[in-house]
């Protein structure tokens, strides 16, 4: 294991099934919410995924399942994989809760190997690209794993971001944004776990932190192109506080 990786792990595995139990509720609590109202929790993406029902999803870094579960219920046939034993944790309990049958695989994404060449569908969601260093090598494993035909549904953090000082689009701006970085370099960063924020500051000094690597728009769009497959769209976001004139996110279909 490198010490990306590794270090990625260990920052995944502090705190996260507490954090989701308080923020979200216990699984058992939020299994009802989700059961209630599964499109809901995937009203962003509810269009893109389509009929769901008889369809084969991985969901690569699926964190806590929230949206992992949401498709099961909607009768998708779910495999989440993350590297925090403390997500699968509270993923599986989800989905025991729902009363669906859900695979959760506790590793490393780029070792994983089970079902090449037979998904409808991979789903990935909510700042995962910065957790590889190879975008290339990510774009080739995640095009196995489809059959063809099949569609890579990716939601991400605009590269963007890369330009201010604050790279958290979750963090609500009132001030003006301090452009102080390149957008163009390739360094790793050490950043905080996206939960670390909840906390209090003597409580922030024991979490372990990410470590990660910001790609440009042309690094993620050229690397999918360089895998043979196709993209069918590229949709940019703004950011969620009141700031509307920048890019937040983006939205990528890609058709193997």
């Amino acid at each position: 294991m490198n010490k990306t990786i590794e270090q990625n792990k260990k920052a995944w595995n502090y705190k996260a099934y507490e954090f989701f139990s308080n923020h979200e509720g216990l699984p058992e609590v939020f299994a009802k919410d989700i059961l209630e109202r599964p499109a809901y929790h995937l009203r962003r993406f509810i269009d893109d995924l389509g009929k769901l029902e008889g369809k084969k999803v991985l969901n690569p870094l699926g964190s806590y399942g929230k949206k992992a579960v949401a498709m099961g219920v909607l009768g998708a046939q779910v495999t989440l994989v993350d590297i925090s034993g403390e997500n699968i944790r509270y993923a599986r309990e989800l989905a025991d809760h729902t009363g669906i049958t859900m695979t959760c695989e506790e590793g490393n994404f780029l070792d994983y190997k089970e079902g090449l060449g037979s998904y409808d569908i991979v789903f990935l969601d909510g700042g995962i690209l910065h957790y590889f260093t190879d975008i290339n090598h990510l774009a080739l494993h995640i095009k196995s794993f489809l059959k063809d035909g099949g569609r890579l549904i990716l939601n991400d953090f605009h590269p963007f971001r890369k330009l201010f000082k604050e790279r958290d689009i979750f963090i609500k701006k009132e001030g003006p944004m301090l452009v102080e970085g390149d957008y163009f370099e390739s360094d790793l960063h050490h950043e905080p776990v996206s939960y670390e924020k909840f906390y209090d500051e003597d409580a922030k000094k024991d979490f372990p932190k990410c470590l990660l690597r910001f790609f440009t728009t042309s690094e993620i769009i050229n690397a999918f192109a360089g895998a043979g497959m196709v993209i069918e769209r590229f949709d940019e976001l703004p950011r969620y506080d009141e700031i509307k004139n920048i890019p937040g996110n983006f939205t990528l279909i890609v058709r193997k």
